[in-house]
């Protein structure tokens, strides 16, 4: 389905063991949207930073055999092995620039997949006659009552929801727990809960089979991942089988409130590139001890085990193990925490998925 791998650096450390494409746009990722818009479609092959948007998936459904889509040289999309014309059109907002563009664009991302969402996660979207005999359950709506929508099984007890500035969705099997504010837009993912008292500000999302607790605003969670205790997550990004400690933390904002120096793996060095709000990057299988407490636009390698006194530097190398020095984690120990964390959810680590790991290990020997 894709023009590429996927592999730029401008997306590390989050593709480190995955293709861009599958990163949640809102809360699936890119590759399970384009798979259900272009299920009817299988000649058409996309890049993997073009966004399942509205705007872009008018175009390339409009494709005809033989004909591609590109701006200023870039091949966006074609259809077809043999190219025969060209469609020019810009792609300004339905291109994923770098992995801080997650969590900017996870409100758009959550409003072009809602009526996707709708059909996949089969949701019923909640009354204005209900709100009453919702409040009696001690939920408390505010906002229209249409942009709750819920799927299966999930569940809903003395919490506060604001429904004004977007759609608030729960996935089959979902649970917002006592105690819990929300302000959409926010989505969470199947069977994944929100634990007592957390705090969420959209947009935001958590993807499927995660525990998170606290205070989020505008994260990007995806799946398997937790943060089931206290502390403060803004402007950021988690990738899978992910868990962090009980109060981690992460600051987003400069105390200057001056512009944010990013973290450039091409370059190797931190730049900036205009935004005054990031806070953590974190790649798949990582881990942190409790009170870890980040700094502005922290990133964070895949597999690293994050510990040890004071504040961990702004990039951690993957299979790091604690912050201070260059310590590395055994390979085959790294593996078996992996299978065993993934065992916990019924899940199992796949031959794909251990070469990804192995690979990655070796390109940092």
């Amino acid at each position: 389905m894709f023009l590429d791998l996927g592999d730029s650096t401008d997306f590390y450390p989050l593709n480190a063991l995955r293709g861009a494409q599958n990163l949640h746009f809102g809360v699936r990722s890119i590759a399970k949207q384009w798979g259900d818009l272009l299920s009817a479609k299988p000649k058409v092959r996309i890049h993997s930073q073009l966004l399942p948007t509205e705007h872009a998936a008018g175009i390339v459904l409009g494709l005809k055999n033989g004909q591609s889509w590109q701006d200023q040289g870039v091949v966006v999309a074609q259809c077809g092995d043999i190219i025969e014309s060209i469609h020019e059109a810009s792609i300004a907002n339905d291109w994923l620039e770098d992995a801080a563009s997650l969590f900017e664009k996870c409100g758009d991302g959550l409003a072009s997949d809602l009526s996707r969402l709708k059909l996949t996660w089969r949701l019923r979207a909640l009354a204005e006659e209900e709100r009453e005999a919702w409040a009696q359950r001690g939920v408390v709506v505010h906002g229209p009552m249409d942009r709750i929508h819920l799927g299966p099984g999930a569940l809903l007890r003395d919490v506060s929801l604001n429904t004004e500035e977007g759609d608030i969705l729960l996935g089959p099997g979902a649970e917002i727990m006592e105690g819990s504010r929300v302000r959409g837009p926010f989505a969470l993912g199947e069977n994944s809960q929100l634990r007592m008292g957390t705090l969420i500000y959209g947009p935001a999302s958590v993807g499927q089979g995660c525990k998170v607790g606290g205070e989020l605003s505008n994260v990007v969670v995806h799946d398997w991942s937790n943060k089931a205790h206290g502390g403060f997550l803004g402007n950021a990004v988690i990738g899978e089988w992910c868990n962090l400690g009980a109060e981690t933390t992460c600051s987003n904002l400069k105390n200057t409130y001056g512009e944010i120096a990013e973290w450039d793996e091409a370059r190797q060095g931190f730049h900036a590139k205009g935004r005054q709000f990031c806070g953590l990057i974190m790649g798949d299988h990582s881990k942190t001890a409790i009170h870890t407490a980040f700094s502005t636009a922290t990133v964070v390698g895949s597999l690293a085990q994050v510990f040890g006194p004071g504040s961990p530097p702004r990039h951690i190398l993957p299979f790091s193990w604690g912050h201070e020095g260059e310590k590395r984690q055994v390979l085959e120990k790294a593996l078996s925490t992996v299978r065993r964390v993934m065992a916990r959810r019924n899940q199992t680590l796949t031959p794909d998925q251990e070469q990804a790991i192995r690979h990655l290990y070796g390109d940092h020997t």
